[in-house]
């Protein structure tokens, strides 16, 4: 007994260090780095809505590091010419560009980008660490837009651009509950990053505005089921109606090797527009690092829910407040390979709750569908 309360102590002492580490903020003052969630000036700064640009620069200006895989920054206030909100257009008037890319078949859109032209981090010596992306960070990712009942478009999903013609994502946004409850799949935005300004700039740079390009045609995994608690083969296939055209904002990721096994407490990466800890989209792209969770242990936990995990699922997470609802359904789950290379390794699929400490997200493993994907698109592509 008085070993473990030593040991608790002491462990007591050490994550106080840490969290109590010094550090100067971006107006030169001293201040401790701490968890973004421990830093109620900035977090109130960060859930204001709309979100102007300057205030996303300051809080990346913030950031100081990590404990685990939690965001922390330089906690101090937020000066009040900094958090004024200034004028924004919503997402659905914004205007964006035609992707400029042919409407024709191509024999290469037959298959996911190959190796050596995909995943590629256009800024190699970048550090990935912190809550907020760069406006080149993760350029595949993909918004799904649903065309409502009154005519208007409505983003509600995410997904990855995996060649020119083809975006990846789960099967429940492209069919069942989501088309009564939201609308029909009409569109797919490439190359956002804030979808509240028309030209998205950060550190003096300034982005490429998106393409907007029309669905052709939707395909969930025929063996996926609506209503299944367990959300088996929750993976789909978009095409789109013309081809996108690369760019240093827009370029394709690469697809998992079919044979890829990851370990307990390997770290992955979700991104999206998601949830925020106080349940609001964000209406700029964010990124969370994760643990993989142990799957027996997942197994069990979403047994008592109902729901009966299969082999094609992995699970990530577990951590209070930190959760894949900081993505998007339908979002990637990426892992970065040692030579710098980016791959996608599970798509979102769902979880109990969002943050709740002690259950993990579930993910549908993309290496386990890596040959449906590849038939798909052959037989797609005619």
């Amino acid at each position: 007994m008085w070993k473990r309360d030593y040991m608790f102590f002491v462990s007591t002492l050490f994550w106080s260090y840490v969290l109590s580490e010094e550090c100067i903020t971006p107006l030169g003052r001293s201040s401790n780095c701490v968890s973004l969630y421990d830093c109620s000036d900035l977090l109130t700064a960060f859930e204001q809505r709309p979100l102007p640009s300057n205030v996303v620069g300051f809080l990346r200006q913030s950031q100081c590091g990590f404990v685990g895989n939690i965001p922390r920054v330089c906690c101090g206030p937020i000066p009040s010419q900094v958090a004024t909100p200034r004028p924004t257009q919503p997402a659905t008037s914004r205007p964006t560009v035609p992707s400029g890319g042919s409407d024709e078949n191509f024999p290469e859109d037959s298959s996911p980008a190959p190796r050596n032209q995909c995943g590629v981090d256009t800024n190699g010596d970048r550090i990935y660490g912190g809550l907020f992306t760069d406006l080149d960070e993760f350029p595949w990712m993909a918004l799904m837009g649903y065309r409502t009942r009154k005519g208007s478009v409505t983003y509600q999903c995410g997904g990855v651009l995996i060649n020119r013609r083809y975006v990846l994502t789960a099967a429940h946004c492209v069919t069942g509950s989501v088309e009564q409850e939201v609308g029909i799949l009409s569109t797919v935005r490439l190359g956002e990053y804030d979808i509240q300004t028309e030209v998205d700039c950060l550190d003096n740079t300034c982005a490429d505005r998106p393409q907007e390009i029309p669905v052709a045609a939707a395909y969930p995994h025929p063996g996926f089921r609506n209503k299944d608690k367990s959300r088996l083969n929750d993976i789909g296939i978009v095409r789109l109606a013309q081809r996108a055209t690369y760019s240093y904002y827009v370029q394709p990721i690469c697809l998992v090797d079919s044979r890829e096994r990851l370990g307990v407490g390997n770290d992955v990466f979700v991104a999206g527009w998601g949830k925020t800890l106080e349940g609001r989209s964000s209406p700029v792209k964010l990124k969370l690092g994760l643990p993989i969770y142990n799957k027996n242990e997942c197994v069990s936990k979403y047994s008592t829910l109902g729901a009966n995990l299969g082999d094609k699922q992995l699970c990530a997470g577990g951590v209070f407040a930190q959760d894949a609802c900081r993505g998007d359904s339908g979002g990637p789950l990426m892992k970065r390979r040692p030579e710098g290379i980016w791959e996608t390794v599970g798509v979102v699929s769902f979880g109990y709750g969002c943050g709740r400490d002690g259950w993990p997200g579930v993910y549908t493993s993309v290496a386990g569908y890596i040959d449906w994907i590849t038939s798909t698109l052959q037989s797609t592509n005619q």
